[in-house]
């Protein structure tokens, strides 16, 4: 159907305006006196039900073809949270067009009728779509209508700047709660790096071997600062479209070994086995890309108990137009609403929250570095029985 008008059926007023846009709609296709009188009435019978049951509907009027004739069809929607209306309301309309139907519409009920236009009309498509713009431009047809653009236009203003204070609200929970888990965050390490350096301190100290200790646990943490700062840096650079790439083609398979032996002292706890296809040549920046197998098997010994495998496989695509790289565990698993929202920014599996230590910002980074290679990131999980995040990027 090429609507031709809409009226909001929202008071009785509403009647008398669906009168006179369709008789501007009848001039335009220059109908006769009984159609125009016959379409018109039965408008007019819908609507007054209409506006007696709700005050939220609303009437189309537009032309449509069938076996090669065009017709004269109106709609009427309303929600389906109204209650229906009964069909015997309707009886006079019905005795006044062949085709009366009434249906549903997605969340709404729809009731349409269609009277066949003559073929002495002469209907084009063309002449259809020079009387839908003459209709655009008729402007208001009444002091009544003026006042109702008007109301509608200040109704939908309200309903943005309301939109825009709940967005505003959110983002100000939003940011409340970063800062709030962010100052957690950096103030767990900053209180041990403390205590340690007290006791290095103190007299309890007495051998190399105990300085050495507090040294090691010291830069674990000092480590754990840097990562997060790190986190928070990258995350504003990504917002910003700062977050710069120095792309190199890279022979990926000693790339990859040689970040997972850099890895090993970070997770030692772990047995990280590989199974690697031929190695691809890449383009990639290797930093971040090791920023993002760093994040992957981090987690992966993080989630997972120690001494429990970590495999780390590729393989080439069946036409060596990208490389496929998975990292599996065998550690808690992501439930199922998890895996959608693995990689938004800020979010944490709530099994995990007050149990270990994040931004929620690690995987929405490595997402958007691996977006940003035109590649795809991914995951399977079952919980209990362990996470594999895939990832694609394209050979050079």
């Amino acid at each position: 159907m090429i609507r031709l008008l809409d009226v909001s059926l929202q008071s009785e007023m509403d009647l008398v305006l669906s009168n006179q846009k369709f008789i501007k709609v009848a001039e335009l296709l220059k109908l006769n006196l009984s159609l125009k009188s016959t379409f018109g009435s039965a408008i007019s019978e819908v609507v007054r039900v209409m506006t007696e049951h709700t005050d939220e509907g609303v009437l189309e009027i537009g032309i449509g073809e069938q076996n090669r004739q065009y017709q004269l069809i109106c709609k009427v929607f309303y929600p389906l949270y109204v209650a229906p209306i009964s069909s015997d309301l309707f009886l006079y309309a019905k005795r006044l067009v062949p085709l009366f139907s009434t249906t549903t519409v997605e969340d709404l009920y729809c009731i349409e009728f269609s009277i066949g236009l003559p073929k002495s009309l002469n209907l084009t498509s063309e002449n259809i779509q020079k009387i839908c713009n003459s209709i655009r431009n008729l402007g208001p047809l009444s002091s009544y209508e003026e006042i109702k653009i008007s109301k509608n236009v200040l109704f939908e203003k309200a309903k943005l700047q309301k939109e825009e204070l709940k967005a505003s609200k959110f983002l100000n929970d939003l940011k409340s709660e970063f800062i709030s888990m962010a100052s957690h965050e950096l103030k767990t390490p900053i209180t041990i790096l403390k205590a340690y350096g007290q006791l290095a301190l103190s007299s309890k100290v007495t051998t190399l071997s105990q300085v050495q200790s507090i040294v090691e646990k010291m830069n674990s943490q000092c480590t754990k600062l840097s990562m997060l700062a790190l986190q928070l840096l990258d995350s504003a650079k990504i917002e910003n479209g700062q977050l710069e790439y120095v792309m190199t083609s890279t022979d990926f398979n000693p790339f990859l070994n040689k970040t997972i032996e850099d890895l090993k002292y970070l997770i030692p706890g772990h047995h990280i086995n590989t199974d690697l296809s031929d190695s691809p040549h890449i383009s990639l920046d290797q930093l971040r890309i090791e920023q993002v197998l760093s994040n992957l098997l981090s987690n992966a010994a993080k989630y997972s108990e120690p001494d429990t495998e970590i495999i780390v496989k590729t393989e080439l695509s069946s036409e060596r137009e990208y490389m496929i790289l998975s990292i599996s565990d065998q550690g808690i698993g992501i439930a199922d609403d998890g895996l959608t929202k693995i990689f938004e920014k800020f979010h944490r599996e709530p099994e995990v929250l007050g149990k270990q230590s994040g931004l929620g910002i690690g995987m929405y980074i490595a997402s958007q570095i691996i977006h940003a290679h035109n590649g795809k990131i991914w995951v399977t999980s079952k919980q209990g029985v362990g996470s594999t995040f895939f990832i694609t990027l394209p050979m050079a």
